[in-house]
């Protein structure tokens, strides 16, 4: 989102840029009007001779629009500790005070802004004792990647850090295997980016750090995933080969991340594959991963002597290409077990999207197609759901589900049936429901301008930016 937001900011600029040109050469060409032009009164003069009053038909003014009322309530936050915090909070505002203040008046569109040096969470998942969540955060000058485990309540917990990591890099991921931590934590050297793999002994109590092998040659731009089930773990990710981008996996014991082990391909070599995903399921993984689609062939170009040929409306500036999401089954060893699932329509552009297990054996596919003009607004949010026999359904979602947020899915750990979607919507609010037969997404006041991150006991883990900081607390939501 950082990066989408400094993108818009650096095409907002340039277009500013031409505006402001072509007013100054308008002006200069005819100097003369710009300068003899009148400045118009706001109010006009009252006439010192007396004669009727005339009185000026001017339209009334437009009845103001109805309001859409108080956002609807169906969450609280549950009273207890202060939030648990994560980063310093931001000291360039003039007072505790005037932030208090701020505060008070609710989330704005500064809110959807990250400050330099703001904590980066990343992946969030719930356990037997709690939370568990990932993080970069920038420490004197540099960025620490760390894991934060919090209780039941998440009101107390610890950081665990990871160390200092280069690049560009995301959080880094983790599977909770019994008491211990599997982390596979991105970084980068002379030679490019790289992931690094390790764990944390008894991460809730005596934290101990042990790194193992690395990988190199691993794709920069592109998102990797670990998880784990009975003692083998899985990491997948995406590298550059021959041209083309594959995503690889790598199985070792997950009692001994500092074993070698070797990558095999889990995607083909006939077209792009990046950003994988993986969920548990029984008897092995669930894969999905985004194919790149041939964009279609260029149209030619017209002769010299022709006319420019008119632009159509509807064309988009940019043919950027289909992508579609593709499921597959992988066993225990991460080994190729099924052909792949292909869970979007033809022609569409996924964005983003998430993967989670679901109770019945099944996995949740959420995601938000993307418009083809650079700079729109994503497209409808859309979830499927993949049977244990390799079908798929679609499921229906009512509400407001328009906008431009990452999707979210939301396990809880106590009761894996729980499942809830959540993704950001316009103007700070984020729109979520609970998965079930009839599934309804809708925002909250209580969480307006904030994250649903992981659920436990019914209960939702609630993620809010302070300054650079990011405070975690509990919400309970009706269905």
């Amino acid at each position: 989102m950082r990066k989408q937001w400094l993108f818009g900011i650096a095409v907002a600029g340039e277009y500013a840029a031409v505006i402001g040109l072509t007013a100054i050469t308008l002006c200069s060409a005819q100097l003369a009007a710009c300068k003899k032009k009148p400045a118009t009164p706001a109010v006009p003069p009252e006439s010192s001779v007396e004669g009727p009053d005339i009185v000026e038909a001017t339209a009334p003014p437009p009845p103001a629009p109805p309001s859409p009322g108080p956002v609807p309530t169906r969450c609280h936050e549950l009273p207890g500790a202060s939030p648990f915090r994560i980063g310093e909070l931001s000291t360039s505002r003039s007072s505790p005070a005037a932030q208090d203040d701020t505060e008070a008046a609710g989330p704005d569109d500064d809110d959807e802004v990250p400050a330099p040096f703001s904590v980066e969470l990343g992946q969030a998942r719930s356990d037997a004792d709690g939370f568990v969540i990932s993080a970069l955060r920038s420490l004197k000058g540099e960025s620490h990647a760390l894991v934060a485990v919090l209780n039941a309540e998440a009101g107390a917990g610890k950081l665990i850090d990871l160390g200092v990591v280069h690049g560009d890099p995301d959080p880094p991921s983790f599977a909770v295997h019994g008491k211990d931590l599997l982390i596979a934590a991105s970084d980068a050297d002379a030679g490019g980016a790289m992931l690094r793999l390790g764990s944390v002994r008894d991460a809730r109590g005596a934290g101990q750090l042990v790194w193992g092998p690395e990988i190199s040659g691993v794709r920069r731009d592109s998102t990797f995933a670990l998880e784990v089930t009975g003692e083998r773990a899985l990491l997948a990710y995406a590298t550059d080969n021959a041209g083309r981008i594959r995503v690889y996996g790598a199985s070792f014991d997950a009692q001994d991340s500092k074993q070698k082990f070797t990558s095999e391909p889990l995607s083909g070599a006939g077209a792009d594959a990046e950003s994988p995903r993986l969920a548990v399921r029984k008897g092995g993984y669930w894969l999905a991963v985004a194919r790149s689609l041939a964009a279609p062939k260029a149209k030619p170009k017209p002769h010299a002597d022709d006319t420019a040929p008119e632009l159509a409306g509807d064309d988009p500036v940019v043919d950027l290409g289909a992508r579609r999401i593709e499921v597959t089954k992988l066993d225990t060893q991460g080994k190729i077990a099924s052909s792949a699932l292909v869970v979007t329509a033809a022609g569409a552009r996924p964005m983003s999207f998430e993967l989670r297990a679901a109770s019945d054996g099944g996995a949740y596919v959420a995601f938000r197609a993307d418009d083809s003009t650079p700079g729109a607004d994503g497209g409808a949010l859309e979830l499927v759901h993949v049977r244990p026999d390799g079908s798929f359904e679609t499921v229906e979602l009512s509400g407001d589900s328009n906008g431009t947020g990452t999707p979210s899915l939301l396990v809880d750990s106590s009761d894996t049936a729980r499942v809830w979607l959540a993704a950001a919507g316009e103007n700070g609010a984020t729109w979520f429901g609970r998965i079930g037969e009839h599934t309804t997404m809708a925002p909250d006041s209580a969480v307006r301008g904030a994250d649903l991150i992981a659920g436990r006991d019914g209960k939702l883990l609630l993620s809010r930016a302070r300054g650079t900081a990011a405070e975690l607390s509990l919400v309970q939501c009706a269905d």
